[in-house]
């Protein structure tokens, strides 16, 4: 990852609280600056679940301290006129509850 990632931020939603006066949720994030490989995804990976404009995140779980990636998260991927929010849809653990890799497919947003 160090030597072909690319730099990314990876949000985390760690908890939400709810406003009883305002009817709003207010979503408690954690941010993490890390490095991962980005690719395309094989056509034979569109299934129905995946659309053509969505990528595969490969990530070192250590870069974000062990902690699992839920649907909840996304990333903050820079590109030369911004940064591109990409949303978790479909994050894959290896190694169960100690985890050792992560392949993520992010939906642009």
């Amino acid at each position: 990852m160090q030597e072909w990632g690319q730099d990314i931020v990876f949000v985390q939603q760690t908890s939400s609280t709810y406003d009883a006066n305002t009817g709003t949720v207010t979503k408690n994030t954690t941010s993490y600056n890390v490095k991962a490989v980005i690719t395309k995804l094989k056509i034979q990976e569109l299934n129905g679940l995946y659309e053509e404009n969505d990528v595969k995140i490969l990530l070192d779980p250590g870069q974000i301290d062990g902690n699992y990636v839920t649907t909840g998260d996304y990333f903050e991927v820079p590109y030369a006129g911004g940064t591109q929010t990409m949303k978790v849809i479909d994050p894959t653990t290896y190694r169960g509850a100690n985890p050792i890799f992560y392949v993520i497919i992010a939906r642009p947003q």
